[in-house]
């Protein structure tokens, strides 16, 4: 089963499965995906969701991060069961930042519904809930840390109608998550409550980034997504 688990230093959240805990999530975000191009006003958003997927995939191919976990077994139920097996599982992990996770959750609300509006329910399938499940793991990563009045905001927020972020300016979580690596973790930690609010209202901050973008996607006849921040992500994270 799936966890999701905050990094040492809250940039971020780490995902920790089985391999094919990572692999049936893979897949179920894939089904669940429009094909490239079909709808231009969630094309961006889209992209980010497959950004997430990339990092899964690559975690499957064991690029990322991997750890040996006790199982529950010892050489006395080995003994009864008649069996010899190791008391370890391996479990995958990666980490994402906090602004692209609360994203790319949120997101997930649109493609879910989508789906299902899609197959217009005519047959049951396993992939919305597969993508639920990993929904939950991350909101009880958020409920660990944020007061309970902070986390029913949140979940407030998390269940808006997820059609607003029809034409998202994705650069802004690219902003977010580059101001939230130059906060100490006591910072990252404070001010989760408040990236879930800003990164769904859409608020000033928001408005001002989308405007700029506007401007240089005219002044250079390209599109809106063609824009990127004048800033890098830094090599290392220390997450």
């Amino acid at each position: 089963m799936l966890k999701a688990v905050h990094t040492t230093n809250m940039a971020g959240i780490r995902i920790i499965g089985y391999y094919n805990d990572f692999e049936q999530l893979y897949e179920a975000i894939h089904q669940i995906l429009p094909e490239e191009g079909e709808d231009m006003e969630v094309e961006d958003f889209r992209m980010r969701v497959l950004g997430f997927c990339y990092d899964l995939r690559h975690a499957l191919m064991g690029d990322q991060d991997y750890e040996y976990v006790d199982n529950g077994l010892n050489d006395n139920i080995m003994q009864q069961l008649g069996i010899v097996s190791t008391m370890k599982n391996l479990y995958f992990s990666f980490p994402t930042l906090y602004p692209e996770m609360i994203f790319v959750t949120f997101a997930l609300n649109y493609f879910i519904s989508a789906y299902e509006a899609r197959r217009k329910k005519t047959t049951w399938d396993s992939y919305p809930g597969i993508v639920r499940n990993f929904q939950n793991s991350v909101l009880a990563c958020l409920k660990e840390t944020l007061t309970p009045q902070k986390f029913i905001n949140s979940i407030r927020l998390l269940n808006s109608n997820p059609s607003i972020l029809k034409n998202y300016r994705t650069q802004y979580l690219d902003f977010l998550n580059l101001r939230f690596l130059e906060w100490d973790p006591t910072k990252r930690e404070q001010n989760i409550s408040i990236l879930v609010k800003r990164i769904i209202e859409k608020g000033t901050e928001y408005q001002q980034i989308e405007r700029k973008i506007m401007q240089a996607a005219y002044k250079y006849q390209c599109l809106p997504s063609e824009i990127e921040l004048n800033e890098e992500y830094p090599e290392h994270i220390d997450w």
